[in-house]
């Protein structure tokens, strides 16, 4: 196949015309350097190993326009004592729940705050990319006061069908004057049961070090890695390695349950009387809520 390089034709192209007007006229003209030529390339870096996250469920969120975010510490800017705070899961939603906002009076003594505010929550369905709005309901609240340590707010009943949805609330004085405006988008992803493992070495990986492998969790639903084992091939029959007390522990803590899309490193010992061979490490985890067991594999070799 003829790989043509375009940058480099072209740059040739502009040198030979600017050559033959020079002739043309007598001058002495510099052909230019083409900038294919001048300019190296830089390569990118790859990602480090086990990189966070496996999969961004969140990513079709990161493209929307931005909202306006929470307060800091969730104080209100415009009434110290009274805080403002998101219910229900935030960002992503596995399956039908409730979200909203709710409002709460943080001071601790006794008596209530006057405020008469009119307190509106509005929840919008996206398509198209967030191009397409689709008002699904809005609620209102007349809030006189609220106690010390009490609080207010609205939920909205989302179902359980896939979808992104815009969660606002907007808090106006009574004769209508914005006082504050917050929200965020919340994706409803189906619930699925779905990991993986990549290794950081394939081959020639040697006795009495650990073989690093990412346990990724591609589904929604929350896994919590276990532990993990090594099997030798033995003329086609998996059979598993033995590690002596002497090597413990053979494997680096698990630190965490891992969320829709995360991952987390782990590093198995190979023991270092560990004949070279074909090896398989095998990770094992449970689905937190259903208990389901759930076990994942990748093969390496040992020099």
């Amino acid at each position: 196949m003829l790989w043509r390089r375009w940058g480099t034709s072209r740059g040739a192209a502009i040198a030979i015309a600017i050559l033959g007007l020079a002739t043309a006229t007598g001058a002495v003209v510099e052909a230019p350097v083409p900038s294919a030529v001048a300019k190296k390339h830089k390569k990118k870096k790859p990602p480090p190993f086990c990189t966070n996250p496996a999969d961004n469920y969140k990513a079709p969120l990161q493209k929307l326009q931005k909202m306006p975010p929470m307060p800091e510490g969730g104080l209100l800017p415009f009434a110290s004592t009274i805080a403002v705070a998101p219910t229900g899961p935030q960002g992503l939603l596995v399956g039908g729940s409730n979200i909203g906002f709710r409002l709460t009076n943080t001071a601790p003594g006794p008596g209530a705050r006057r405020l008469n505010w009119t307190v509106l929550e509005r929840l919008v369905r996206l398509t198209k990319e967030g191009t397409q709005l689709h008002p699904v309901a809005l609620k209102r609240i007349d809030l006189g006061k609220l106690a010390a340590t009490a609080h207010r707010g609205l939920t909205f009943p989302i179902p359980p069908e896939p979808a992104i949805y815009s969660l606002e609330v907007t808090i106006q004085s009574k004769r209508g004057r914005v006082l504050g405006r917050y929200g965020e988008y919340v994706r409803v992803v189906n619930r699925t049961v779905n990991v993986g493992m990549s290794l950081a070495a394939y081959d020639n990986v040697k006795p009495g070090t650990n073989v690093e492998s990412c346990f990724e969790n591609h589904g929604s639903a929350t896994v919590t890695p276990i532990g993990t084992s090594l099997e030798r091939s033995d003329f086609g029959t998996w059979k598993p390695v033995v590690v002596g007390p002497e090597y413990s522990p053979a494997q680096t803590p698990i630190q965490r349950s891992l969320g829709p899309g995360e991952s987390e490193k782990i590093g198995t010992l190979v023991p270092p009387n560990a004949y070279p061979g074909l090896y398989r490490l095998i990770a094992t985890g449970t689905v937190v809520d259903s208990g389901e067991v759930i076990a994942v594999g990748a093969e390496f070799g040992v020099e």
